[in-house]
């Protein structure tokens, strides 16, 4: 970390933040897409192989194209990370902020520490922390076929141990 007018800034090699794009994105596999009468089930999986160790990345256009697919009107969007070094989260998609969402974090958890999951073998015991801070799973509402956010309201897929093949379930359902 360095400071930067009082405040603190992220090297760039450190974190991957992106308020806008979806780096890593290695693409998607619709897995069930079940119907009763006008109630509908749809289940997709999207894959990511973040280029770095540590990533905040804006999933959210990913997730509204599954919602179209679906064909869901009103219901919920239910977005996983399926991974216990991973987590997602709704929040603003601006940049300074995710900075400072990625210093908040990594004060808490830091790497390289000595934690007692390293002596199963692993290196990673920061990354398990920082899921914890995050949230394994969340529930988006649907409204007219298009996720019902907020003004700024953005989904967000956290990867803290990352380099390697992780996906995120996303399971819409609702009414056509």
């Amino acid at each position: 970390m360095m400071a930067t007018k009082g405040a603190l800034v992220l090297e760039p090699n450190e974190w991957l933040l992106d308020p806008s794009d979806c780096p890593g994105f290695r693409g998607n596999e619709v897995v069930a897409q079940k119907q009763s009468g006008d109630i509908i089930h749809h289940t997709e999986y999207l894959f990511f192989n973040t280029p770095k160790r540590y990533a905040l990345i804006n999933i959210n256009d990913k997730v509204e194209e599954i919602v179209s697919r679906s064909g869901v009107q009103d219901g919920f969007a239910f977005v996983s990370a399926m991974h216990i070094t991973a987590g997602v989260y709704i929040n603003d998609a601006e940049s300074g902020l995710l900075n400072d969402i990625a210093i908040w974090i990594e004060s808490l958890a830091p790497f390289g520490q000595p934690y007692m999951h390293h002596a199963t073998g692993e290196d990673n015991g920061d990354a398990h922390l920082k899921s914890y801070l995050t949230n394994p799973s969340l529930s988006a509402p649907i409204t007219a076929g298009r996720l019902d956010f907020g003004t700024w309201q953005k989904i967000f897929y956290a990867e803290f141990d990352g380099q390697r093949r992780k996906r995120v379930m996303v399971k819409v359902t609702g009414i056509r």
